[in-house]
């Protein structure tokens, strides 16, 4: 009778969650297909796959070289893994700043890295961190920690997976859960605490995941679950415009990290290991 019971709340577990992911990809196909028009602008395919068994969830992705890229682990541990281009472990820094949820990472190209543990998917967190770590020195310069003022009751905005760095700052995306928005901060690249207040609301049709900056920092890209958003910038990243387009890429599972490699070119992966070339026609 006990396996019999079992094998009912296993059937009944299988069962639900196929239910659950039917409605999951029939109600968000709509949002990743709607009003995309770039899937011509890009050729997509597979370009390697990350070969590394210390490497479980890839969050992050950095160019280090023009042959080598940073990632890191969502929330496993405190190491930054230095990859090639074909996917092969070529080196790990681990550093003494606790991974509660790393979820970006960037670099002001002189040395620079900020590592953002910055994400609050159930809103339980009052700070955030980022840690400004320098990668030619292997030391921490510091901590920025961020906390929220939440004045209308929209604590969704206080959960992010997507941060760039321009000028002298750091710029923050929202994943909001209603997928319709993400609402921009920008805090100050240096140690401190400071309270973030929204400096303008993008409409995204997709919780973002992770956002790059061209190399000549004329073209930003904002990625979702199931498309990428590209913008022209003529103010920087201050004043974002309306996207020029957007591309739509259904079959990449859950992607949560992007950069470029150049002025017509992207990586982008996701946390299976799965590392795509977007190349611009």
């Amino acid at each position: 009778m006990k396996t019999g019971f079992l094998k009912t709340i296993f059937t009944l577990t299988i069962v639900s969650g196929l239910l659950f992911s039917g409605f999951y990809i029939i109600r968000h196909r709509q949002i990743y297909q709607e009003h995309c028009r770039g899937s011509t602008r890009f050729d997509i395919g597979l370009f390697s796959q990350i070969h590394s068994g210390l490497i479980t969830e890839s969050s992050g992705l950095l160019r280090h070289s023009d042959s080598l890229f940073y990632t890191h682990n969502d929330d496993t541990d405190s190491c930054l893994y230095l990859i090639s281009a074909a996917g092969n472990l070529k080196g790990r820094v681990c550093i003494p700043f606790h991974n509660r949820d790393w979820e970006d990472i960037s670099s002001d190209g002189r040395g620079r890295l900020f590592i953002g543990d910055i994400g609050n998917n159930f809103y339980r967190q009052d700070t955030l961190k980022v840690l400004i770590f320098n990668e030619k020195e292997k030391n921490s310069e510091g901590i920025i920690r961020m906390s929220f003022l939440d004045e209308k009751g929209e604590n969704s905005a206080f959960d992010f997976e997507a941060m760039v760095w321009q000028a002298d700052s750091l710029y923050l995306f929202s994943k909001d859960k209603r997928e319709r928005n993400s609402l921009v901060f920008a805090v100050p690249d240096r140690p401190g605490d400071y309270t973030l207040s929204p400096k303008q609301k993008i409409p995204v049709a997709g919780m973002v995941t992770s956002a790059a900056l061209r190399p000549d920092g004329k073209e930003f890209a904002l990625l979702t679950y199931g498309k990428i958003y590209f913008y022209s910038l003529s103010y920087g990243l201050s004043q974002i415009p309306a996207p020029d387009f957007c591309l739509a890429y259904w079959p990449m599972r859950q992607s949560e990290s992007l950069c470029y490699l150049g002025r017509d070119s992207l990586l982008l992966g996701n946390e299976q290991g799965n590392l795509y070339l977007l190349k611009r026609k």
